[in-house]
């Protein structure tokens, strides 16, 4: 019987967290609220790796650096805070209204073994980009222990 390849099982463990994260967000009570066009704001980011470190990017156009929270715990990066509507003045009547606004929060696993004690947060032109340097993750290794 052949093995599977691990960066096969890494990807299928991947793809099984972000559907369990989409059917999550989907029966969520917030959306309701989302849908009618606040309550709740969805973040879109991009998760990668290059040789020396594992980066988000998430889409934040709009906010000021006081309304974003980063905040890492074990192996999750935690990314929060509020998306203010903005003030419209006089009679409006809305032919289209799209855009959410309030709370958001995201939970994202860090996907390879990563050093949280050295994450960095930066945020340029609506762009918040987090990094974080890659170790060798030694779980799944085997290693001989001496016995006495």
């Amino acid at each position: 019987m052949a093995s599977i390849p691990e960066e096969s099982l890494e990807k299928l463990l991947y793809f099984r967290r972000e559907i369990d994260r989409i059917f999550k967000a989907f029966f969520d009570p917030r959306r309701k609220e989302a849908v009618s066009g606040g309550g709740h704001v969805d973040l879109i980011l991009d998760v990668f790796e290059t040789s020396e470190e594992i980066v988000m990017e998430i889409d934040l156009p709009g906010l000021a650096r006081e309304d974003i929270e980063l905040s890492v715990l074990r192996d999750v990066i935690i990314i929060e805070g509020k998306k203010k509507k903005a003030a419209v003045t006089g009679e409006v009547k809305f032919h289209c209204l799209e855009r959410n606004f309030g709370r958001f929060r995201r939970i994202v696993e860090i996907p390879r073994a990563g050093d949280t004690s050295n994450i960095r947060g930066e945020y340029v032109q609506g762009v918040l980009r987090v990094s974080l340097p890659k170790i060798e993750d030694r779980r799944g290794q085997k290693r001989k222990v001496p016995v006495d």
